[in-house]
């Protein structure tokens, strides 16, 4: 073996070895979710906590795991599907930040479906009470933006302002426990 292919292992085995040092630390991460529910035939806001590779990055995955599939573990026969309205319906969550300052807030529903049988309305609502309680109480209030599908665009565009208008301090859809 030549001295280049020696060190170029080396270097391989190196950066892989690293990888861990710098990756970040794995951990859990409180978010809320949009469960379907029995109480009153309708959605359940709940705190739901998710294992996260980067927990450095805790806003950030607190607004991405709003989405997450939430399949619970039963003793059952049958398997269970995804409880997740807002993953089911296919809405997805980010933002944008730099030093800490949250600088955009957005939702992606172009592929927007109404798959849980709830009125559309309702599941963009419930979705967006759980923005409001995973963001931090000490970052300022970020107005959100979203895309949508032409045929999606004009009644979301109505809950979204509604939301920017509104007092995040208070319940936005849903009760509060």
């Amino acid at each position: 073996m030549d001295a280049f292919m020696k060190i170029f292992i080396a270097t391989v085995l190196g950066l892989w070895m690293a990888m861990p040092a710098v990756a970040g630390e794995s951990g859990l991460l409180r978010t809320f979710q949009p469960l379907d529910g029995c109480v009153s035939g309708g959605t359940n806001i709940e705190q739901v906590t998710c294992f996260v590779w980067n927990t450095h990055s805790g806003m950030v995955n607190a607004l991405h795991y709003i989405s997450a599939k939430n399949v619970p573990p039963t003793f059952s026969e049958k398997p269970s599907g995804d409880l997740n309205i807002a993953s089911t319906s296919r809405l997805t969550f980010d933002s944008q930040s730099e030093d800490g300052e949250l600088l955009k807030l957005f939702i992606k529903a172009d592929e927007f479906v109404n798959a849980s049988g709830y009125l559309r309305e309702d599941i963009l609502k419930a979705s967006l009470e759980c923005v409001r309680r995973a963001m931090q109480p000490k970052l300022p209030k970020t107005p959100l933006t979203f895309s949508a599908s032409a045929e999606n665009q004009g009644w979301m565009s109505k809950i979204v302002d509604e939301f920017n208008r509104h007092d995040w301090s208070k319940v936005f859809h849903g009760a509060e426990r």
